[in-house]
């Protein structure tokens, strides 16, 4: 009886190779279900930030007093914001810090406050919260509720890119809204230079 040795090499090599397919695919299980907590545990945090901030304005609304949407936040419910062109509302935070911004567009604290006379400005990312300005035009209507419950209606009455570096004067003796963002919209870079403004007036209109 003849013996062909290269079988049993051959064998064993099989063999080495199963438990290495077994240990991939266990490796790509593990990663696979890590990458899905991870997305899940995003997404859920996003949902439960947004259901605490809804609740932090109602009470504003109701009390008239400011309230965090959790007690560690950094910020509060200052505005809401309603773009009726695009079917949108949003919830405007206090101040324009990156954990503010993660949740919502920020209000800029050194700009005008909401319901109030000067210039409000309004900021938020473009991949998310933002992304909407690319798509307004001349003429569309914003409406900004304060926290106070007092309501101003804004025209848009222009749009423009800038530079990062270019300041907002402040001037008391207007009642203007501008919606800052990065841009441009499309881009995947995280330091972005220039700034698209939505620029929009008040106008004469009781809610």
């Amino acid at each position: 009886m003849l013996i062909n040795e290269t079988d049993g090499v051959s064998d064993l090599q099989q063999g080495r190779a199963g438990v290495w397919l077994k240990y991939l695919g266990l490796a790509l299980l593990l990663v696979g279900t890590s990458l899905w907590m991870k997305g899940s545990y995003i997404y859920l945090k996003a949902e439960l930030g947004q259901y605490l901030i809804n609740r932090a304005w109602q009470q504003s609304l109701v009390s008239g007093s400011q309230y965090k949407p959790w007690f560690w936040a950094d910020t509060w419910p200052l505005a809401r914001m309603e773009i009726p062109s695009q079917g949108i509302t949003q919830i405007v935070l206090a101040g324009d810090s990156g954990q503010a911004l993660a949740f919502g567009p920020g209000h800029t604290s050194v700009s005008a406050q909401p319901g109030a006379d000067g210039v409000v400005v309004i900021s938020g990312h473009r991949d998310t919260h933002f992304r909407f300005l690319q798509y307004l035009a001349l003429d569309d209507t914003i409406i900004v509720q304060n926290w106070e419950g007092q309501h101003t209606v804004y025209r848009v009455s222009g749009m423009q890119v800038v530079n990062e570096d270019v300041l907002i004067a402040p001037n008391n003796n207007v009642r203007n809204l501008m919606l800052v963002t990065c841009w441009p919209f499309n881009s995947s870079g995280a330091n972005s230079k220039h700034r698209f403004i939505v620029h929009a007036q008040a106008i004469d209109k009781s809610l």
